[in-house]
């Protein structure tokens, strides 16, 4: 999936806004030529260089950056905004207004900008949402069954109704291609998994099926694993030690692996090639979210030759102290492009009823079924929600050209429409132009909407 990072969209939305040429060197970024110090003064001759300099008398260029902004990417400045209050272009150097820049020990990289960066961003986020649903991001969200429940709650992420639901168990472990061993954790010596590595810093036990109640910390079969944290701080990793690894020399490994997790982010897939760990991430899906039961999934390529093969799961060193999860059903498989899937473990739902409501403050859309499930079979709820909302510089939001032009003219369109606020009767000629046409582009540009994926028929009498 290709994405965008916060960085990459301002100058993105420059370059959609006419002044690409004037944000850096490029259109990325102007490296400083003297060391920023504990003054107001931020100087690069890349901007004379580039043809910011006085072309008449001296000082007939000092006006050309002033109210503009500047955002540094420094060490000690990092991502600083001030606004320039004057700039000599004899020198290529700005002077910001506001308190003293921390001394900086080497150059540094900033950008220039009309508006403020800060500004830029609140545009750049407001589009993501107004743009909806042209612009999203498809999602999968799940929930698990239980005996005498009919109505679920719908996955928050999911801004409207389902596009579809599915009904979901656990693949078998026994799959003919799984190259794990014990890959269901029922096999146990002294209170230790079989075939299994478990970080000395985390604790290990076996989580046995029960019955009235139901445990469900259980995917399938009698027994799970159950893992609890050490000290936070350090990452702590449970793994199989895959043997004789260079017969899969040259192939892609996909892990399948079900985890129950209440908090975000704290446990990631691990694949070990040879001596780099590679773990997991949100676009592959290897990280958890924290909501409960999840299957997470990654895939990496080696086309090295492999001495050394390890896959699992990885506590993050931000995991809470005492974080206790479960770990169930395991699939690892060498050679296919992902991981496995059978018709037979996936159901599509064709009679169900969407529930909007709010809850106090709160909005808690549900789904309400005339029939009943299993325990434990995972709910797959398919839609499409707003794309992510950044704020540092490295967030991204889940698109790519072409789609990034039609955010950039949503968020055009946002910052046109707060300069038009902010002018006297008669006096905004130019900036109302401007904002017709970029509602024209916005037209335009809607050639590259993401496609919607279309509900199917619903039955209403069908039930399971």
């Amino acid at each position: 999936m290709a994405t965008t990072t916060l960085q990459n969209a301002r100058r993105g939305l420059a370059r959609y806004l006419g002044y690409g040429e004037s944000v850096g060197k490029d259109g990325l970024a102007w490296t400083t030529t003297s060391n920023i110090s504990a003054a107001t003064t931020v100087t690069s001759t890349e901007l004379t260089d580039y043809g910011f300099a006085d072309f008449a008398e001296t000082g007939s260029g000092d006006d050309l950056f002033r109210n503009w902004w500047v955002i540094i990417h420094g060490t000690n400045n990092a991502q600083t905004v001030r606004r320039v209050r004057n700039y000599d272009a004899s020198t290529g150097a700005l002077t910001v207004t506001g308190s003293a820049l921390s001394a900086e020990s080497g150059s540094v990289d900033f950008e220039l900008h009309k508006y403020s960066p800060t500004l830029i961003r609140q545009a750049l986020n407001t589009a993501r949402t107004t743009a909806y649903p042209n612009l999203h991001t498809p999602l999968a969200r799940s929930t698990f069954t239980a005996i005498g429940q009919t109505r679920y709650q719908v996955p928050s992420d999911l801004q409207t109704k389902p596009v579809a639901i599915y009904l979901r168990k656990a693949l078998q472990t026994d799959f003919a291609n799984n190259i794990l061993s014990n890959p269901g954790f029922e096999d146990w010596t002294s209170g230790s998994p079989d075939s299994w590595t478990v970080d000395s810093d985390l604790t290990v036990a076996e989580e046995t099926q029960t019955t009235q109640p139901f445990n469900y910390m259980i995917v399938d079969g009698s027994s799970s694993a159950k893992l609890t944290n050490g000290t936070t701080g350090s990452a702590y990793q449970v793994y199989q030690t895959i043997s004789s690894p260079a017969t899969h020399s040259g192939q892609r490994i996909s892990l399948y692996i079900w985890v129950y997790c209440l908090e975000a982010s704290a446990i990631t897939t691990l694949i070990r090639i040879n001596s780099t760990d590679n773990k997991g991430t949100t676009a592959d899906g290897g990280v958890h979210r924290g909501e409960g039961w999840q299957l997470l999934t990654h895939f990496e390529d080696a086309p090295i030759t492999l001495s050394t093969l390890r896959v699992g799961i990885e506590f993050a060193s931000t995991a809470d102290t005492t974080l206790t999860v479960y770990v169930d059903n395991a699939i690892a498989v060498v050679g296919p492009t992902q991981e496995p899937e059978t018709a037979r473990n996936r159901e599509y739902l064709r009679n169900w009823e969407y529930v909007p409501a709010v809850e106090g403050t709160t909005l808690r859309n549900h789904v309400v079924f005339p029939y009943g499930f299993p325990d434990n079979r995972l709910l797959v709820f398919e839609g499409m929600g707003q794309l992510t909302e950044v704020s540092g510089e490295t967030d991204t939001f889940e698109i790519g050209e072409p789609q990034t032009e039609l955010l950039y003219a949503y968020a055009a369109a946002w910052l046109l429409r707060q300069d038009l606020w902010n002018v006297t009767s008669g006096d905004g000629t130019l900036d109302q132009d401007r904002y017709r046409n970029v509602l024209r582009d916005i037209d335009m540009l809607s050639i590259h909407s993401m496609p919607q994926p279309r509900r199917k028929l619903m039955i209403a009498d069908w039930g399971r």
